[in-house]
């Protein structure tokens, strides 16, 4: 290891100029074969070489009893106060500590009377929601379940003149039908027969139904209603005798009656 040590060096030298040397003074440093020992316990030296200075040092701590008179002396006044003053600042810290606590327990009830009343406000809302859904069931049943309360319009008689072309019903939800009365249902109703003009379910409450004719002599414009209260699951008949019936004097000449059929519809009536 050492000769290659030397080797490097030797090489170093040759590779930088001549005039490197001479800038600085130059040391020389020696160069071993093996790894120079190094002390590892210098404290222990140190030890040895201060010993006398250690032991006189160990010798002042040493008890020794005296003989000395000790007399008291007076307390300061301002030592005094710094208790009476550590007193106050404790009684006030523990006053704000009381105030804080309060006003936490203040807000602390204000937020539950708060969730109290905001509870109470939504039972309420449940209650009408509930109500609400209870009225809605009721008329779902009533007008979209399985409705079986039906009307039957009719047309019977021959008018005194011109027989209208057209008959419309109009019927309480606003629902039209028209029917052309063609020239075999025109001398049907000469002849004594009866004219369907609408067959189907209506609401079980009191209504109002229009009927207008055209067509003949007829103003298209004249109209005239009738009122109607058809029972719950029942057949309704509304027939208009139209043998009173005068283009002069409109649809208010219509005759109109009503009854019902005699037995109530079953489970199983359409």
């Amino acid at each position: 290891m050492g000769r290659a040590m030397v080797t490097a060096a030797l090489l170093v030298g040759l590779a930088l100029p001549a005039c490197a040397f001479g800038q600085g003074a130059v040391t020389e440093v020696r160069v071993e074969r093996e790894r120079p020992p190094k002390e590892k316990i210098e404290t222990l030296r140190f030890l040895k070489d201060n010993r006398d200075f250690i032991r006189a040092r160990f010798d002042l701590l040493k008890q020794v009893a005296l003989q000395k008179r000790g007399e008291a002396a007076a307390i300061d006044p301002r030592f005094l106060g710094y208790q009476s003053m550590l007193a106050e600042i404790m009684g006030a810290r523990d006053s704000v500590a009381l105030a804080e606590d309060a006003r936490k327990k203040l807000d602390l009830l204000r937020s539950i009377t708060d969730l109290g009343r905001l509870e109470n406000q939504l039972d309420l809302l449940d209650r009408q929601l509930d109500g609400q859904r209870n009225r809605l069931a009721r008329l779902q049943a009533d007008f979209t379940g399985r409705q079986r309360t039906a009307l039957v319009v009719v047309l019977s008689g021959s008018p005194q003149g011109e027989a209208p072309r057209t008959v419309a019903i109009t019927l309480d939800d606003g629902t039209t039908v028209s029917d052309t009365l063609s020239a075999e249902q025109q001398q049907a109703l000469k002849q004594g027969g009866v004219v369907q003009i609408f067959h189907g379910f209506v609401e079980p409450r009191a209504q109002v139904i229009q009927v207008a004719m055209s067509g003949g002599g007829w103003s298209p414009g004249d109209a005239g209603f009738v009122t109607l209260d058809p029972p719950r699951d029942r057949f309704s008949f509304l027939r208009f005798d139209l043998s009173s019936a005068n283009p002069a004097r409109g649809a208010a000449s219509l005759r109109a009656t009503t009854w019902l059929n005699d037995a109530k519809q079953g489970a199983g009536d359409s």
